[in-house]
This record gives structure tokens, sequence and C-alpha cells, in this order.
């Protein structure tokens, strides 16, 4: 079974909605006079997002409890940590797909919109979490998205 989302800005922040308008999520980005801070507010709970790496091509997604979720953009994955490591592989072209071991998981696509701010299209398999399906949204659009799009 497939969920499908629409994610679009409201009020500088990206929200992640169902199909019938009900929201699951949001990417928050305050911006300060030298900084910017993203986060991901997910049932009433707030999860930093935390720039790294290299160029600080990567980020981590943690709480107070550690990083939950974190890049390799080199390697084009996003892990999993704790007790239940998973690794995902990503492609970020036209249409950003997240895999696990070749089994396609998340896609989302651009709808642009003429004078509008584009609206963005998530399928996810029923077994993924919404907090995964956030940072990806984050990630392949918002944070590194001249990387996308470049074709299929």
């Amino acid at each position: 079974m497939i969920k499908k989302y629409i994610a679009q800005y409201h009020k500088k922040q990206f929200v992640l909605l169902t199909e019938n308008n009900i929201e699951i999520g949001r990417i928050v980005d305050i911006s300060k006079l030298f900084s910017i801070k993203h986060y991901i507010i997910l049932n009433s709970i707030s999860y930093d997002i935390r720039n790294v790496g290299f160029l600080r091509n990567d980020l981590e997604l943690f709480n107070s409890k550690g990083v939950i979720y974190f890049t390799d953009l080199a390697k084009e994955r996003i892990i999993k940590s704790g007790s239940d490591v998973r690794i995902y592989e990503f492609k970020l072209l036209k249409t950003n797909r997240l895999f696990e071991k070749d089994k396609l998981l998340i896609e989302i696509w651009e709808e642009k919109r003429w004078f509008k701010d584009s609206i963005f299209h998530v399928e996810a398999e029923d077994s993924v979490d919404d907090l995964l399906t956030l940072l990806f949204l984050h990630y392949s659009t918002k944070e590194f998205n001249s990387l996308g799009g470049n074709g299929e």
C-alpha cells in the first residue's frame, strides 16, 4: 500500500499533508543574522537538523536521545542509527527516490506552478516512518536541491 502526500510552503514552513489536507509534520527554518536553524516537527515532537561533514553536505537528525538519522552524500545514503541500524540509498534526479535493498520506499517530485510556490508530491510505502519521509523531503528538496533535478 502506498501513502500519498503533498508538501507545500506555508508561512516559511514546509508542511507535509495527506491528500485530505491533514498535517503529518513540518520542516521549519529559523533565520537569524548569521545562521539558519532547521528542525522537523512530527507528532508535536521537535527533531533538530545539523549540517555536518566536508562542506557541510551531510546532516544529522537528532533529539535529546541522540542522532536518529544521518546522511552520507558521497555514497548517496541515509543511515538510521541506534539498535535497529538501517541503510537507505537515494537518487536525486527529477524524481527523488529512496530505496532499501533495491526496494523503492519513497518518491518525491515537484509540480511547478505559475506565480506560486511549487507543490511537491510524495509517495511512500506504508511501512516507511513519517520522520524518514520528512527528512528525505528536506534533504532532497531544500538542502541540496541543486544536486537533483537534472533529468532522469
